[in-house]
């Protein structure tokens, strides 16, 4: 059976445009028809087709602007386009190939030509799409974007300015006692479900699950100039998500969600870490482990921050200072922080650096 597809079909000359269609159609495709290249490229751009099949005569934006730009959109970049030409010559069919076309054939097209180019185009499209899922299941979405945009390059170990989340349960092990392993899969899977929501919400990038917990950066692949602000907005609707996971907890465990989360700041290095095998993007360095030793300070539902992410924060968030603390490994005791729950807090997110 032949893959059928979204088509979006660019071309100026209202006959040709309509014939295509009739026969696309017919082979069971769905398509879209833009006599423009402007209503072409808001439309690709709005909702990626399978593929595009354009000419390059058309008004208000040229073919090869119309590539140009589809190739440089982060939503259209994947989608191929199989250029249908009544220009012919060899400097045409490599200005189309450099400018990133999939191939070019020049009118007329034989219609078993022009199915059989769709065909293997859209079976090449099915197996990008598989494999991007299968990326964006198995990695945070920032960085399964940033693998897939510059795969040579992108997650090379760099040293950035971060803010990393630590969250914990407390109490979850002596819980998990008293339930079968399903049930605490269950559990666990709906509070993954909802914490990784929270950190995504706020652009930012889960580093890994560690057991009943999670670590969490902001900052990196993606960095912004408000990573402090973007991290204790993420913890702040942790906490107000938890509430809402008492309804499937308390059944089970006989009491609600107790859950410590810690907030550092600083410098680390960041990027892909382990053996030759197999890697996992991650960071490393100080501001690492003083987020996870205050998370341990952190007693249920309670935020607790270093004074590295205090003095960043909008002066919107109500924090209260705690006792300077000396955590373990230091020499000296770290000004630390609780930020006061039951919060709003309207900051505007600043766009990444």
């Amino acid at each position: 059976m032949s893959t059928v597809g979204h088509i979006h079909i660019v071309d100026g000359d209202e006959f040709s445009r309509n014939l295509t269609a009739e026969l696309l159609a017919s082979n069971g495709h769905e398509v879209s028809c833009w006599p423009d290249g402007v209503s072409a490229v808001s439309a690709a751009e709005a909702t990626p087709p399978d593929l595009i099949l354009l000419d390059l005569e058309v008004p208000n934006m040229d073919g090869f602007q119309v590539l140009q730009v589809l190739r440089q959109s982060q939503s259209c970049a994947p989608v191929p386009v199989l250029v249908l030409s009544g220009l012919r010559g060899e400097e045409i069919l490599l200005r189309c190939l450099r400018l990133g076309a999939d191939n070019v054939l020049f009118k007329p097209v034989s219609h078993e030509e022009l199915l059989a180019w769709i065909e293997n185009l859209l079976v090449r499209k099915r197996r990008y799409d598989r494999l991007a899922n299968v990326i964006r299941r198995h990695l945070d979405p920032s960085v399964a974007y940033q693998i897939m945009k510059s795969p040579d390059q992108s997650l090379d170990m760099c040293r950035v300015h971060l803010a990393v989340l630590f969250s914990d349960l407390r109490g979850f092990t002596r819980v998990a006692e008293s339930l079968e392993p399903e049930q605490t899969a269950l559990l666990l899977n709906s509070l993954f479900e909802e914490l990784v929501g929270c950190v995504v919400r706020y652009g930012g990038t889960l580093d890994k699950f560690l057991g009943d917990g999670l670590m969490a950066l902001f900052g990196a692949p993606i960095n912004y100039p408000d990573n402090e602000n973007r991290a204790v907005c993420a913890a702040l609707d942790m906490l107000q998500a938890i509430k809402k996971l008492d309804q499937s907890f308390v059944p089970l465990t006989g009491e609600p969600v107790h859950m410590g989360i810690g907030i550092s700041a600083g410098e680390a290095v960041v990027g892909p870490l382990g053996s030759t095998a197999r890697r996992n993007y991650t960071a490393i360095g100080d501001t690492v482990n003083v987020a996870a030793r205050l998370t341990a300070l952190a007693l249920g539902r309670e935020i607790i921050i270093s004074h590295s992410v205090q003095e960043r924060l909008d002066a919107q968030f109500r924090v209260k200072a705690l006792e300077p603390t000396l955590l373990k490994g230091k020499s000296q005791p770290l000004a630390i922080y609780r930020v006061l729950p039951e919060q709003t807090v309207q900051v505007v997110l600043r766009r990444k650096i």
